[in-house]
């Protein structure tokens, strides 16, 4: 920690990093948890360059980030000399063979609530079948996202607003950090002969990823189905939708759908574009459609998107 203050103009004052000399402009503030075990509440301007933690930390830890939603922040991910972009609220599981990456709104705040494990930890804390306790979860790349329940993102948010010393509220802030994890955890649901072991095929990842970077060309809004995707990918139906799913944590239509809505909010935010001509942009006819699928995914309607208080999701 003191480290890190030096290269980044920033002193240390109760375990947390203040950077450049005022809790207004970014904090990292660090808990042990318990041996093996550390929380970081990340609370930064993104106009600061921050170096990462990682660069400190030994090879035998997995690292966990949660992205809160409205956080300013897209996250690329180095694997195998490629770049993959994650840009959607949700957890991140990788380990030290993976770099990441940030891109930032200019000058705007964001929240990350992040949990270091040593192997060791892992090793005590889950049975012999997980893929958690397994050495091998440390010695080949290894980056899986997850999308998680809104109330666990409502959670993290709330370890940033509790004013944390000793007694009572230390205790309280350390009941949700490891509730969150346990849903966290639960998340992946990696076992031993499951998930992992679909990384060991390099080709059928490089196929996932191109079937993902066609789904998000926003260029082309016609969805094309599983069984065309399969065949572009070499592979059965069924693989591609075991595979994806691992990969990004969620279905491949599901995966389509959430990145097209998620472009429409990004032209809605640039105010170029009427909210029927959106709609009609990323293939809706139907503006009621179109609004129902925005505010199933976003907890408001397209034209409450540029409202100064919108709802957490």
């Amino acid at each position: 920690m003191t480290d890190i203050a030096a290269q980044v103009g920033g002193t240390v004052e109760n375990n947390s990093l203040i950077l450049n000399g005022s809790a207004d402009e970014g904090s990292i503030k660090l808990f042990i948890l318990e041996e093996g075990l550390i929380m970081a509440l990340t609370e930064v301007k993104s106009n600061l360059s921050i170096s990462k933690l990682e660069l400190n930390i030994p090879p035998d830890y997995l690292f966990i980030k949660l992205y809160l939603p409205d956080s300013h922040l897209d996250t690329m991910i180095k694997y195998d000399s490629r770049y993959y972009q994650i840009s959607t609220p949700g957890v991140l599981l990788y380990n030290a063979h993976v770099e990441l990456k940030s891109l930032f709104k200019i000058r705007q705040r964001f929240k990350i609530v992040s949990f270091v494990i040593h192997a060791d930890w892992l090793k005590k804390t889950f049975h012999s079948d997980s893929i958690f306790s397994q050495q091998r979860l440390f010695e080949l790349p290894l980056f899986k996202f997850e999308h998680v329940k809104p109330v666990i993102l409502q959670s993290a948010l709330n370890l940033f607003i509790l004013k944390i010393d000793s007694g009572p509220l230390n205790l309280r802030m350390k009941a949700i950090a490891y509730d969150i994890l346990s849903h966290l955890f639960s998340a992946f649901d990696i076992q031993a002969n499951s998930n992992l072991a679909e990384f060991k095929h390099q080709s059928d990842i490089e196929a996932i990823f191109r079937i993902r970077e066609q789904l998000l060309d926003m260029e082309d809004m016609e969805y094309p189905t599983v069984d065309v995707l399969a065949k572009q990918a070499g592979m059965s139906a069924s693989k591609l939708k075991t595979l994806f799913h691992s990969v990004f944590g969620m279905p491949v239509f599901e995966f389509y759908q959430y990145h097209r809505l998620a472009y429409a909010r990004v032209l809605i935010e640039g105010r170029k574009h009427t909210i029927g001509e959106v709609g009609l942009k990323i293939g809706y006819t139907n503006l009621s459609k179109f609004s129902q699928a925005y505010k199933r995914q976003f907890g408001y309607l397209p034209h409450q998107t540029l409202l100064p208080d919108r709802a957490i999701i």
